[in-house]
């Protein structure tokens, strides 16, 4: 009897045990899971980031593409404005000029 009562406290020691030793298997287990769902979101996030500073990037390059051709039109607008105010200046200015020597000549018809 106390043979079979030692040897069912020694089969319930080793269930024990190994149940003990499933249960460190399995929080193992679901560690390393943890650790890889981890990993997984971090190279998830690293590549959202990258991703999100090519876009800003490019759209940095856009807008100073933008503003550089907007520049150049400008440029350009007032370039063709100075050239057409300076036409139109020296064109008056021949216009006086032809006016005063008009007025010269008549002066001098009169006397």
């Amino acid at each position: 009897m106390r043979a079979t009562k030692a040897s069912a406290a020694l089969k319930q020691k080793l269930t024990d045990l190994d149940n003990s030793n499933n249960n460190l298997s399995s929080i193992f287990e679901m560690m390393m899971l943890f650790r890889e769902e981890h990993e997984r979101k971090l190279e998830n996030r690293r590549v959202e980031e990258d991703q999100r500073r090519r876009e800003e990037s490019a759209a940095k390059e856009a807008r100073l593409l933008a503003d550089k051709s907007e520049d150049e039109e400008r440029r350009r607008q007032d370039k063709l404005e100075m050239d057409e105010r300076a036409r139109r200046d020296k064109k008056e200015a021949r216009a006086r000029t032809q006016k005063m020597v008009l007025l010269i000549g008549a002066i001098f018809k009169k006397y």
